[in-house]
């Protein structure tokens, strides 16, 4: 069962469309990520692109696809966003099974060797909000045809769709008769699409369709996640700091606009794949004009960083060149490294700089830190007096159990399982002021 990406940039070859991200930089920067995680635990990774996704991905930023397509500027005169149609097209091209993931799905694992049996598979069961019936109220009195499948949604829908984050299996003949309904539902209305939200159209005869022809056709569907999700609430889907236990991130919807996690994604692309993250920064700075914003990063490179912070790390003195860049590639791994040390080893922690305290100005106005980013407007945290009794204590640097032992002083406990709360409460603080970047740690 091989895997399968599509990109189409809908007749728009403009590197700097967003895509739905909050800048284009991270739209590329998902692609690098995906596709280098794709071809870690997996030996067929194959691209369906057009002229200028071939440009970009494969002449530019040289992802490691083991094979690419050149097939989708085909679809040049359907409207830019119906960005769906791609990948449905895709499914009729196919006669082999196939795992279809999206480019902002990152893997930690191998789909293929979990899923291979797999007859029909997508990512999860979804519950469709109010948004949805709200949609298709619009979309609906403009169509021009409506397939039997949808007629049905039409008369009593349902709250159910399938997130296609992750789409495929070994039923060929379904995602063949899936992709024809679907194109057809498609091409006979492509004329009313100046009238509709072609955005919004996506997700009826993508989603909301394959749901309903799979329950027709009696289809049991399978899923990576047996969890069914509320469409709008995907917690847990965009959590960094718990690679690689966390096997699976899927950067849906809002995570896309989210500048936490945007740059835990750009960071995480800087320490594991630096080489492809130095091509897209020159790709971007030759675009807008702009003269390299980091050196040149490779492997070598990231490591001398990472041992340079380290010992100014130990010897708590911290140097101001590059401080930003080795502060991002340091603390990215330690939010792991910490819960491997919990309860096995002491280990020090050292407040960090790079962030400056702002005092509220009366007792309704809460203080927060501002956190300095690389290349991106500061990010804010609000301080709660468990955070500053907590960073009043790190200020000097302290030793984990020493500092667990004057935390417990500001507490009320009668009982080892109260102990336990306030040791998860302290331990999940500490957590966050890593993945903040407002502390770090050695042994």
């Amino acid at each position: 069962m091989k895997i399968i990406q599509s990109f189409w940039s809908g007749n728009l070859t403009d590197l700097t469309r967003n895509y739905g991200w909050s800048s284009y930089k991270y739209n590329w920067l998902s692609w690098i990520l995906s596709c280098h995680q794709l071809v870690k635990f997996h030996e067929e990774v194959e691209l369906y692109t057009d002229r200028f996704g071939y440009e970009i991905l494969i002449e530019k930023l040289n992802l490691p696809y083991t094979k690419v397509h050149v097939v989708l500027d085909d679809l040049n005169n359907y409207p830019k966003d119906l960005w769906a149609v791609s990948k449905i097209k895709v499914y009729q091209m196919l006669n082999e099974p196939f795992l279809h993931v999206d480019g902002d799905v990152f893997v930690w694992e191998s789909l293929e060797t979990k899923f291979q049996n797999a007859a029909v598979l997508t990512q999860n069961l979804e519950i469709t909000a109010d948004n949805y019936t709200k949609m298709w109220d619009k979309i609906s009195p403009e169509l021009l045809y409506m397939p039997v499948e949808m007629e049905k949604y039409h008369k009593t829908p349902n709250n159910f769709a399938c997130n296609m984050g992750v789409v495929g299996g070994n039923d060929i003949d379904f995602f063949k008769q899936y992709s024809k309904i679907s194109i057809d539902f498609l091409d006979k209305n492509i004329a009313i699409s100046p009238k509709i939200n072609c955005h919004n159209f996506n997700l009826f005869f993508e989603q909301i369709l394959f749901y309903q022809y799979a329950q027709n056709r009696g289809v049991k569907l399978e899923f990576l996640f047996d969890e069914v999700y509320n469409d709008g609430y995907y917690d847990g889907f965009a959590e960094f700091q718990d690679v690689p236990e966390k096997k699976y991130l899927h950067l849906l919807g809002e995570y896309k606009r989210n500048p936490a996690v945007c740059k835990a994604m750009e960071i995480y692309v800087m320490r594991n794949y630096p080489e492809c993250y130095s091509k897209m920064a020159t790709l971007i700075n030759e675009a807008e004009g702009n003269q390299n914003e980091i050196e040149f990063l490779n492997k070598e490179k990231v490591e001398e960083l990472i041992s340079d912070f380290d010992y100014e790390l130990r010897n708590k003195k911290f140097l101001d060149d590059n401080y930003l860049l080795r502060r991002d590639l340091y603390t990215e791994a330690l939010p792991n490294y910490f819960r491997s040390l919990l309860d096995k080893e002491d280990f020090n922690i050292v407040l960090l700089k790079g962030f400056d305290v702002v005092i509220g100005q009366d007792e309704e106005e809460a203080s927060f830190l501002e956190i300095k980013e690389l290349n991106e407007v500061s990010k804010k945290y609000e301080l709660d007096n468990l955070d500053e009794i907590a960073l009043s204590e790190i200020e000097q640097g302290i030793r984990y159990s020493d500092f667990i032992s004057e935390m417990l002083l500001h507490f009320d406990y009668d009982s080892e399982e109260a102990k336990k709360d306030i040791l998860i409460l302290l331990n999940s603080k500490l957590t966050n002021y890593i993945v903040l970047k407002i502390i770090a740690i050695y042994r």
